[in-house]
């Protein structure tokens, strides 16, 4: 994911003010996204028009039941234009099944109605996301904008209908007024030819909307990661980071000379201080705190789940009038067994009423028991593991780092010292942390991609940590190694503060440890 390639400002938006942008950006590529969407979801009309020509309104149901699956293929136009690659619909229209291949039972089912699909979609086809990951990242994403998402579901179903009401008033008023139609036997007749050209209209009217439902979805979701992970700020310091580096390029050496002397004669003073307050360089402090971020106390997470007794208000009055009224009432239809003069009697068909929805109760209660504790039942009664699945192709690069096997030295942690040594730090380093990053990806199965940033694969590193059923484990030293070596790599890829020679020391002999096997 590289952020000088995005096509919009990164800064904090509102979620409102990103709804805004997410209409601009509809805009200018609606027709693509239109004919994506549309493409589709005809191609299910034209099946449920043959197989359904008798129930119309069960088919336009089917086509407007699966817009999730018709939405992702704008979600990812949408996606490569906001990094400035276009997509033509062609090209997009190629990985339609591709794209609907994770969690498409999911978007079908329970998650169908969400309020929230075009915010929580992003989720699941740019992130990959599925199982608790999926939902701790969901948990995340909604503690802001998760209303605004919401309004944006309810005012797409309204413009639905008010440009479905619209289209009909077209047509209407291009008819001549020589043409004389009897409307209310017309409408009423029930023609099934009629009820299909209604859903043909309303065909249109969704594939019309929806690129705009998708892209503000979209929106909000970029700007809640804006203020997550601080785009506009990373931006920023990549900005200045270039801007110093074309200034040495063109400034002349006078200049270059008398602006590390003011700068020397500013940083001399705050390190001064630093020294006779600390009775230590800043360095050694600059070290203590990056070892204390980068321990267990600060990347520690709990969660607690348990029941507990609601707060009840107790206040001594009677029962309620309807309730004792209901109660005498069935008393007295099962005391009472003399049938009414119709010949019926209410008693029993109550009774088995009640019978019946107690049983419905009972049933729904024991599915939900079991799906609820469905992991902790199959570890107890030992199922067997579903098989692996098969194991995606490995990245050859990641942020510009070649991480293949192949193109890593016999002695990873002697080249590195080598480079080191030589001047050429950040090659050195940059050596152990590609190398880290293939072994990660290689012995331990993990999957990243160009959509993660280095933090991001940290923290996978992080919630490994013990590991699982499916996965290797990661072990405590593992993890703390690879958070202090991304804390180092980030500080001299993007802020040019390179490590102590001690501690690209300290780092080599803790990568031979936790990588002893290899």
């Amino acid at each position: 994911m590289d952020l000088n390639r995005l096509a919009v400002r990164a800064r904090l938006r509102s979620p409102w003010e990103s709804i805004d942008l997410g209409v601009v950006l509809a805009r200018r590529q609606w027709w693509p996204l239109f004919i994506v969407w549309l493409l589709p979801a005809t191609l299910v009309f034209g099946a449920t028009a043959l197989l359904l020509w008798d129930s119309p309104g069960w088919a336009i149901f089917l086509v407007w039941w699966l817009k999730p699956v018709y939405d992702r293929l704008p979600l990812l136009i949408a996606s490569r234009a906001l990094f400035g690659e276009k997509m033509p619909a062609g090209a997009a229209l190629k990985q339609f099944f591709s794209v609907n291949r994770r969690d498409w039972l999911a978007w079908l089912s329970w998650r169908r109605l969400s309020p929230t699909r075009s915010f929580d979609m992003p989720v699941t086809l740019l992130e990959q996301s599925s199982g608790p990951a999926r939902g701790a990242r969901i948990g995340v994403l909604h503690r802001k904008h998760a209303s605004a998402a919401t309004w944006l579901t309810l005012t797409g179903y309204h413009l639905e209908v008010i440009l479905g009401l619209a289209l009909a008033a077209l047509i209407y008023l291009l008819i001549p007024e020589q043409v004389e139609i009897d409307w209310m036997p017309f409408l009423s007749s029930g023609a099934i030819w009629l009820q299909w050209a209604l859903n043909g209209l309303y065909l249109l009217v969704m594939a019309a909307v929806a690129p705009f439902y998708v892209v503000c979805g979209f929106s909000l979701y970029i700007g809640r990661r804006i203020e997550l992970e601080a785009w506009d700020i990373e931006i920023q310091f990549r900005n200045l980071v270039e801007r110093q580096r074309r200034s040495e390029k063109t400034a002349p050496l006078a200049a270059q000379l008398m602006l590390l002397c003011a700068l020397g004669i500013f940083a001399a003073t705050p390190a001064l201080q630093a020294r006779a307050e600390t009775g230590g360089p800043p360095e050694q402090a600059r070290e203590q705190i990056d070892e204390i971020l980068a321990g267990e106390n600060f990347h520690r997470m709990e969660t607690v789940k348990g029941w507990r007794l609601k707060e009840f208000k107790r206040e001594d009055e009677a029962f309620p009038e309807w309730l004792i009224a209901l109660l005498e009432w069935l008393e007295s239809l099962s005391a009472d067994e003399s049938p009414e003069p119709n010949g019926t009697s209410w008693g029993p068909l109550v009774a088995g009423l009640l019978e019946v929805l107690l049983w419905i109760g009972a049933i729904g209660l024991a599915i939900y028991l079991l799906w609820h504790y469905r992991e902790q039942l199959g570890r107890a009664l030992k199922f067997r593991k579903k098989p692996p699945r098969e194991k995606k192709a490995a990245p050859e690069t990641l942020f510009g780092l070649d991480v293949r096997q192949s193109s890593l030295p016999a002695d990873v942690c002697a080249e590195v010292l080598r480079l080191w040594q030589q001047g050429e730090q950040r090659a050195g380093l940059g050596l152990l942390y590609r190398a880290t990053l293939s072994h990660l990806i290689e012995d331990y199965l993990f999957e990243f991609g160009d959509h993660l940033t280095e933090r991001e694969c940290a923290r996978l590193v992080e919630h490994r940590r013990g590991g699982n059923q499916e996965q290797p484990p990661v072990s405590s030293a593992l993890s703390s190694f690879v958070q202090q070596l991304t804390t180092a790599w980030q500080q001299l890829a993007y802020a040019h503060r390179a490590p102590e020679t001690a501690r690209v020391q300290a780092l080599c002999g803790q990568w031979q440890e936790v990588f002893a096997h290899d």
